[in-house]
């Protein structure tokens, strides 16, 4: 019974730090993204952006959109973008993104009441 209990408080101790370590961040590959009119630059479709062979782009003002996008040399584009915590804290929430800013700071935060 003893083990039981340490492997549940294990369990549970687990899920909060995975809670409280922040956002996760997760990165999307796609190849072959060549901008069709522009040379040395891979295109991403979502947002109509050209962005440099070896550069990145920090793109704000796209609603839902909080990632930054890297093209490297053989036109692979990734995409690295946050993801909601899965387990909020009690009493805590997740906020809106800020797509006004760059990633990482468009994210959204943990907020939790401050106490007194």
């Amino acid at each position: 019974m003893n083990v039981l209990l340490v492997l549940y408080a294990s369990v549970l101790i687990l899920l909060q730090l995975v809670a409280i370590n922040g956002n996760g961040f997760s990165t999307q590959y796609r190849g072959h993204t060549q901008h069709p009119t522009l040379a040395g630059h891979c295109y991403y479709e979502e947002l109509d952006l050209a962005v440099p062979l070896n550069g990145e782009i920090l793109p704000v003002n796209h609603e839902d959109y909080c990632v930054k996008v890297l093209c490297a040399d053989d036109y692979l584009l990734m995409i690295k973008h946050c993801e909601p915590q899965p387990f909020p804290l009690p009493g805590c929430q997740l906020s809106s993104g800020n797509f006004g800013v760059q990633f990482p700071e468009c994210c959204p935060q943990l907020e939790c009441p401050t106490r007194a």
